[in-house]
């Protein structure tokens, strides 16, 4: 049985791979088409086609289940077609084991497409982010620009740019007391020294204190808070930029400020539960084989996994927003749809079967 496995799961690997390979090349395709536009002096063909190319790795592991969908259709469809599968049900190989084969090869696929999200994706995703950050400027030092606001322990904090060493330019912070400003203070620029402690330069401290403002000048501060070099970094990159590791860190360190981390949330727990989503297709895909689309077309089959996968691509998303503005938990309506899947194959090979 060890080589009918083999058979079938190399099959559906090879299905898969076709279908991933395809859906990569029409992402492309599709990609520079639209973005071309943007093309000038600063920003070249070169550059963009290097965004797009930075950005595959992420979009591979995005597509994997509807992928495995699809590859699963294609790859046990052309066994069924050839009566393969009718010989290895009369051989009394039960569904459940044929499905089982089927799941090794995409289960191994989602754990390399996890590695890929938290290792690959976010450095080669956050490259383009960068060169699209900096098709109008000479360089690219600056990982941050454009500004960008911070709740700090109980200050807030407005940062102008930041480089890829962590040095802050340009920085307010502003210090309320009850529904008044103790102090603003400004700086040049700052440098993280230890854990929770910053070096302002240039500093400027304005301080209102009852019927007076103070003001004096300093060339150097310290500035004690808990904000990290890592913490600027990330609220800079868009939500799917991120490693599951980063998201994680970032989603705490939210909380701990008593900000929103529901988008953060939303994207760690997508990410997470791919796997499950793509084995929950795997058996919606192996239902279908053993039963309407058991004597269909190849381009009936794929017609079906592409209809299929965006119901549940439409699905995931749907609920997902849904729990982030009804303030739910983000993984609640990102398992909404695995778990609808999963029940609907579950009950549909048992039948088959």
């Amino acid at each position: 049985m060890n080589k009918i496995d083999k058979y079938i799961a190399s099959s559906v690997l090879w299905a898969f791979l076709v279908v991933a390979v395809v859906l990569l090349g029409l992402d492309f395709a599709l990609t520079f088409i639209d973005q071309i536009k943007n093309v000038n002096d600063n920003y070249t063909v070169q550059s963009l086609l290097q965004v797009i190319l930075y950005r595959m790795p992420g979009k591979l592991a995005e597509y994997i289940p509807v992928a495995s969908l699809i590859g699963s259709l294609m790859g046990l469809g052309t066994l069924a077609a050839t009566s393969e599968l009718t010989v290895m049900r009369a051989a009394g190989m039960p569904i459940w084991r044929i499905g089982v084969a089927a799941c090794q090869p995409i289960l191994l696929v989602s754990l390399i497409g996890m590695g890929i999200s938290e290792f690959i994706a976010p450095v080669a995703q956050q490259k383009a982010n960068l060169i699209e950050k900096f098709q109008n400027q000479e360089t690219g030092n600056f990982s941050l620009t454009g500004g960008v606001w911070l709740k700090a322990d109980n200050n807030f904090v407005y940062i102008d740019a930041a480089d890829s060493k962590g040095k802050l330019y340009n920085i307010q912070i502003f210090a309320p007391q009850g529904q008044q400003l103790k102090y603003i203070k400004t700086a040049a620029s700052a440098e993280h020294t230890n854990d929770t402690e910053w070096q302002l330069n240039d500093v400027t401290e304005t301080t209102f204190a009852g019927d007076h403002i103070e003001k004096k000048s300093m060339k150097h501060s310290e500035w004690k808070v808990s904000i990290k070099p890592e913490h600027l970094f990330l609220a800079s990159q868009e939500p799917d930029s991120l490693s599951l590791s980063q998201l994680n860190s970032y989603q705490h360190y939210l909380k701990q400020q008593k900000l929103d981390a529901a988008q953060y949330e939303l994207e760690f727990w997508i990410t997470v539960l791919r796997p499950a989503a793509a084995l929950s297709l795997v058996l919606v895909a192996l239902s279908s084989v053993f039963g309407p689309l058991r004597s269909s077309t190849m381009g009936g089959r794929i017609f079906s996994g592409v209809i299929i996968g965006l119901a549940f691509q439409n699905a995931l998303n749907l609920f997902g927003r849904m729990s982030v503005a009804i303030s739910f938990p983000p993984i609640v309506g990102v398992s909404i749809p695995i778990i609808i899947c999963l029940l609907a194959g579950i009950i549909l090979v048992r039948r088959r079967g």
